[in-house]
C-alpha cells in the first residue's frame, strides 16, 4: 500500500528534479536512481509489515466444485472411537452368553456430501464405515445411513423421502452427536426402530411451539429396498412447546405411537423364537424435556403390543422400558454431569425379568460437541445372569 501510494509522487517528482540540475544526467542514470529508491521503498515497507505482524496473502484454499446446479455443497462427517472396559451391564454387551471383551473399535465412523437448491429442495447422503453397532461385528462394510430429499417450501410441512427414523421415540430421534450419553437406554433399543426406506412430513406451526412428524415406512429395516410385506409401518409424534419466561427455560413434552405388521424382523430378548418376530405390533410413548440455564432434564415412557403369528411365547405380551436423566454443567460449557436411571421389561406378564441400569456420565466438551470427551460407567442388573454388572464406556467424538 505504502509502495502504491510513493511511487506516483517519485514519477511527477522526477523531472522537475531534473531540470534543477546543471549537468545532463542520462536516461540510464536517472532510471537506475529510480529502480534504487523503488528497492528502498520496498524493504522498508516489507520491514513495516513485519514489526506490524502482517503475513503475507494466503493461497487460496482448494475446494470441491459442485458437479450439478446446487446452490451449496458441504461434506461432513464424525468420528466415535471407544474403548470399553467390564462386564456386560446388559444384553447388548453380551456375545454367546458371555460379555464382550475389553475393547478398542469405532462406534460410528461417518461421512456424507449434503447441499441444496434453489427451487426449496435439500439432500443428504451418509455412509457409514463402521459396523453401527455395540455388539462384537467383524467383516465391517460402508453402508447407506441417513439418506434423503427433503422439500422445505413450507414450515408446516417438510416432505422427506429417504432413509429415514420413525416417528416414534424422543431418544431414538436425538441425533447421534448430541447425545449425554455414550450409549441409549435398552428400552429404546429394543422398542423403538431404526432407518429405513420411507415417506415422511414433518412440520410447526404458532411459532414452533406445535409440532408434528408422520412417516410411512418399509418397515423391515435399513438399506433394504424390499417389503416384507405390501403393507407399510406407520408412527407418528406430536410435541408441544409452551410459551415459558425465558427466566424459566423450556419445557417440551411429547407423545407417539408406531403401528405395523411384521414379517421375520429381528427382535431381541423377548423370548421370541430365534429373536425373530412375524405378526403384529402396537407402540406408544411419552416424554418431557426441561432446559434451564446449566441443568437438563428428561423422561421418557415407551409400552409395545406384540401379537406373534406363532403365540410364541405367548399370543400378546406387553413389554415396557422408561427412563429419567438428569444432565448439568459442572463448568459452563465444558465439564458435564450426567446421571441416568432405566428400566426394561420385555414382558409385563412374568415377574422378575426387568432390566435396570444406572449410568454416571462426564462428559468434557474441548470444542462443543464437535470435540468431546466422554465416560460412563453403566451399573448393570440382568435377571438370571451370573455376568452382569458395571462397563465402563469411553469415547472421543470428533465432528468435521
Amino acid at each position: 500500500m505504502l509502495l502504491r501510494s510513493v511511487f506516483p509522487i517519485l514519477m511527477l517528482a522526477a523531472p522537475l528534479a531534473l531540470r534543477a540540475q546543471s549537468a545532463p544526467v542520462s536516461l540510464e542514470e536517472r532510471l537506475n536512481a529510480l529502480e534504487q529508491k523503488v528497492q528502498t521503498l520496498s524493504r522498508e515497507n516489507a520491514e513495516l509489515r513485519d514489526k506490524l505482524g502482517l503475513k503475507k496473502d494466503a493461497p487460496a484454499p482448494v475446494l470441491a466444485k459442485p458437479s450439478g446446479k446446487e446452490t451449496s455443497l458441504s461434506v461432513g462427517g464424525f468420528l466415535q472411537a471407544q474403548g470399553e472396559f467390564g462386564r456386560a451391564s446388559d444384553t447388548r454387551f453380551a456375545s454367546g452368553g458371555a460379555a464382550v471383551r475389553d475393547r478398542f473399535y469405532f462406534r460410528r465412523a461417518r461421512i456424507f456430501v449434503a447441499g441444496s437448491f434453489a427451487e426449496q429442495f435439500d439432500f443428504k447422503a451418509e455412509l457409514d464405515l463402521q459396523g453401527n453397532t455395540v455388539g462384537a461385528s467383524t467383516g465391517n462394510l460402508a453402508r447407506g445411513n441417513e439418506i434423503f430429499v427433503n422439500w422445505h417450501r413450507y414450515e408446516a410441512a417438510n416432505v422427506r423421502f429417504g432413509q429415514l427414523k420413525p416417528a416414534f421415540g424422543a431418544e431414538a430421534l436425538v441425533g447421534d452427536t448430541k447425545t449425554v450419553a455414550i450409549e441409549r437406554t435398552l428400552a429404546n433399543d429394543r422398542l423403538a426402530d431404526g432407518r429405513q426406506m420411507s415417506l415422511g412430513v414433518a412440520g410447526t406451526f404458532f411459532e414452533k411451539q406445535l409440532g408434528y412428524y408422520v412417516v410411512a415406512a418399509n418397515g423391515n429395516g435399513a438399506n433394504v429396498s424390499a417389503n416384507d410385506n405390501s403393507k407399510f409401518q406407520k408412527s407418528a409424534r406430536v410435541t408441544w412447546s409452551p410459551a415459558l419466561p425465558k427466566t424459566a427455560g423450556k419445557l417440551t413434552l411429547g407423545a407417539d405411537g408406531l403401528w405395523t405388521t411384521d414379517v421375520a424382523v429381528a427382535k431381541n430378548d423377548f423370548g421370541f423364537t430365534g429373536n425373530s418376530f412375524t405378526g403384529k405390533r402396537a407402540m406408544s410413548g411419552l416424554d418431557a424435556q426441561w432446559s434451564w440455564q446449566r441443568l437438563d432434564l428428561s423422561a421418557e415412557w415407551l409400552r409395545g403390543t406384540f401379537e406373534p403369528a406363532n403365540a410364541t411365547p405367548r399370543a400378546k405380551l406387553h413389554a415396557e422400558g422408561w427412563q429419567a436423566t438428569a444432565a448439568f454443567f459442572l463448568v459452563p460449557g465444558k465439564l458435564q454431569g450426567v446421571l441416568r436411571y432405566d428400566a426394561f421389561d420385555p414382558n409385563t406378564a412374568i415377574g422378575g425379568n426387568t432390566y435396570h441400569t444406572t449410568l454416571f456420565g462426564l462428559n468434557y466438551l474441548i470444542k462443543g460437541d464437535d470435540l468431546r470427551l466422554m465416560i460412563d460407567y453403566l451399573d448393570g442388573h440382568v435377571p438370571g445372569a451370573a455376568n452382569d454388572g458395571g462397563r465402563l464406556l469411553t469415547r472421543l467424538q470428533v465432528v468435521f
